[in-house]
């Protein structure tokens, strides 16, 4: 356990630091990720044993696309996740082939399982013609005969790309929500992505989800350059004024190479700046009805077409199985009655050739992976958990035969002393300024563990290089 001293010194020089959207979906991040060879048919047989010993269970899926369109600056100005220019449909539709074959290569192992929840991200999946969603869900339904009636099954993409028929499509090929990465609806602000986006676009998108029963979700990111705490509420007061009933309100993440790191950093507000700003928002979206689900996802009660958005992909605490398809996408597995080593994440092939070629090859497109160990497990639900915004005591000491206020003591206490959680004998919850510094929590939490990882990332890299070589004269 951490002392008592160590967490408030931690908690004193991080706390005036930018946070960003640094909150882990899994642990620990992929630069850990190292395992070449990822035992495929091993987590297969799991999948067979876990359904036979406890009956079907839920299983989330994402699906990928890997195309955005050009903009200038190039991807978006911001993004830092790995995308492949728009290259036309021919090319699109060619790489949604390679995903239908990679979807065949999964459908024996998930015989028998559930489908909770799908998710078609990206990239920008509604760059597809309306066509292809019915495509997409019959291959969801292949891989998936028995999909669960609560199932979310999500499409996102941006508003300028939707049109009526295709959002007729979506919901006609079975999807029933869409997500819209809307950014900003300031248009001054929204430029300096690059992005033709209106609000015009927006509108009718929203209007055209209304009309035809989806559930519609819009993104919203502040610490945006030249962003204010005026014009930023000026967008949240829209989105309420046109009935929006989910609103994810995150903080934009800055780094890498884009156009917003190199020549817009001295646009970006401070970190104080960014802390008003979450303050402002959620006190703004709070006193306009909405509840706050997870760190940034706000949702207003009494939306018809509602379907859940909380943050986190399991339906039962301690399983996780969610499983990527297509480029660059992520799976993840375990859990806790496996026997130790037995839960991975995984992700597919980075390079868009480099998967294509797998696929040729007939086998399953995996890049790299990451074995977890007992304690990287239950880091991993314990990152989902500050994501949902509290962790429930109870259901860790079932999974896991301790109690989780006692084995990270010593930090909830700080954090209740600085007024980010409340502990009761059942709940430690987020409260406060809590759900913003959830990054830095997070982090704090598995601090031991990443250093035991930086180690073994040392000495593995000492070990490939072999032993040094000596110079001739001996020295």
């Amino acid at each position: 356990m951490l002392s008592s001293d160590h967490v408030h010194s931690y908690l004193d020089s991080h706390l005036g630091e930018r946070q960003v959207n640094k909150i882990q979906h899994g642990f620990p991040s992929p630069r850990y990720w190292n395992e070449l060879s990822v035992p495929i048919d091993e987590i297969a047989e799991d999948r067979r044993r876990l359904r036979e010993a406890e009956g079907p269970y839920p299983v989330h899926l994402y699906v990928g696309v890997p195309y955005c369109i050009q903009t200038d600056p190039g991807k978006c100005g911001y993004c830092l996740f790995p995308v492949e220019e728009f290259q036309g449909n021919a090319a699109l539709e060619n790489y949604y082939g390679y995903v239908e074959r990679e979807a065949e290569m999964y459908r024996e192992q998930l015989e028998g399982s559930v489908l909770a929840g799908a998710y078609f991200g990206g990239g920008t999946s509604n760059l597809y013609k309306a066509p292809v969603y019915h495509r997409l869900m019959d291959m969801v339904r292949r891989l998936f005969p028995d999909i669960r009636e609560d199932a979310g099954l999500t499409l996102e993409g941006i508003p300028q790309l939707f049109s009526r028929e295709k959002m007729e499509a979506i919901r006609d090929a079975g999807m029933n929500r869409i997500s819209m990465g809307v950014q900003q609806i300031n248009e001054r602000l929204n430029s300096f992505s690059g992005r033709k986006q209106t609000t015009k676009h927006v509108i009718q998108s929203l209007e055209w989800a209304r009309e035809l029963g989806l559930a519609a979700n819009v993104d919203l990111i502040f610490g945006w350059p030249q962003q204010t705490v005026d014009t930023m509420l000026e967008d949240l007061e829209t989105l309420v004024s046109w009935d929006v009933y989910d609103i994810t309100h995150y903080e934009l993440n800055v780094g890498g190479p884009t156009d917003f790191a190199l020549n817009r950093y001295h646009e970006l507000p401070s970190t104080l700046a960014n802390l008003e700003m979450y303050r402002a928002g959620r006190d703004f979206l709070l006193d306009h009805g909405y509840e706050q689900l997870s760190t940034y996802n706000f949702r207003r009660p009494g939306d018809p077409a509602s379907r859940d958005f909380r943050e986190g992909y399991t339906s039962r605490f301690e399983h996780v199985d969610s499983v990527g398809l297509g480029y660059a996408a992520i799976t993840f597995f375990g859990n806790p009655a496996l026997p130790p080593g037995r839960s991975w994440s995984y992700i597919n092939q980075r390079s868009l050739a480099q998967y294509k070629a797998v696929v040729d090859n007939g086998r399953f497109p995996i890049e790299r992976g990451f074995r977890h160990a007992p304690e990287d497990w239950l880091l991993m639900v314990l990152f989902r958990s500050l994501i949902s915004t509290e962790i429930d005591v109870s259901q860790y000491r079932a999974a896991f035969g301790f109690d989780v206020r006692e084995k990270y003591g010593t930090v909830w206490e700080a954090l209740a002393e600085r007024g980010l959680v409340e502990i009761t004998p059942e709940w430690i919850r987020l409260v406060g300024d809590g759900p913003f510094y959830a990054p830095m929590i997070s982090t704090l939490i598995a601090e031991e563990r990443y250093r035991e990882l930086r180690e073994e990332a040392a000495r593995r890299k000492k070990e490939s290089r072999g032993p040094a070589t000596v110079s001739r004269s001996g020295q």
